[in-house]
C-alpha cells in the first residue's frame, strides 16, 4: 500500500502502523540554548572575576536549567508519538499515554476534521473514538491514516474499490 509507515517487527501480516509525531519543539530548543549560553558565560565571568560563590552557584543553576529544558524537549519528541495500528479486524491506538482498541464492525462512521487534526471514529449515536494529531504534527500523516481507515472500513463491509 505504501501509504502507512510500517514497522513490521511486531505487526501481523496485512497490518499497518501509522506513526504520528509532534512537531519538533523548536522554541523550546532555542530557549534552552539561550539559557544555557547565558548561564555558561556568566558562570565563566563569575569564576574569572572571583565573584562570591553564591553568584557562581546561581549561574551554574541557570546553566543546569537550560540543559534540563533541552532534555525535556528532546524527551517530548520521543514520548509524544502516537501509534495507530490497523488490520482487517480493527484498530489499536497506543503511545502518548493512550491504549485503546476497537473493531471495524462497531464503527458506524469515520470523519476527519477540516483542519485534519482529528479523526473521529463513530460507534453508533453516542460512542466516539478520537485520534488526535499530537502537538500539531504533519497533516499528511492524518490524511494517510484516514485513507487507510476508509479502506479497512470498506473491506470489513464487503465493499470493493477499483484502484
Amino acid at each position: 500500500m505504501g501509504m502507512a509507515k510500517k514497522d513490521v517487527t511486531d505487526l501481523p501480516p496485512g497490518a499497518s502502523r501509522h506513526v504520528m509525531s509532534p512537531e519538533p519543539p523548536i522554541r523550546g530548543f532555542i530557549v534552552a540554548g539561550v539559557i544555557s549560553i547565558i548561564g555558561a558565560v556568566l558562570m565563566i565571568i563569575s569564576v574569572a572575576n572571583k565573584w562570591h560563590e553564591a553568584v557562581t552557584i546561581l549561574f551554574i543553576a541557570v546553566l543546569a536549567c537550560g540543559i534540563a529544558l533541552a532534555i525535556i524537549a528532546a524527551w517530548s519528541m520521543v514520548h509524544m508519538k502516537l501509534y495507530v495500528d490497523l488490520d482487517d479486524e480493527g484498530y489499536h491506538i497506543h503511545g502518548a499515554g493512550q491504549d485503546r482498541r476497537g473493531t471495524w464492525d462497531k464503527v458506524t462512521k469515520a470523519a476527519l476534521t477540516q483542519s485534519r487534526s482529528r479523526l473521529t471514529l463513530y460507534h453508533g449515536q453516542v460512542g466516539r473514538t478520537h485520534i488526535v494529531r499530537p502537538g500539531g504534527g504533519d497533516p499528511k500523516e492524518m490524511d494517510d491514516l484516514a485513507v487507510d481507515v476508509a479502506h479497512r472500513l470498506d473491506k470489513s463491509r464487503g465493499y470493493r474499490q477499483n484502484v
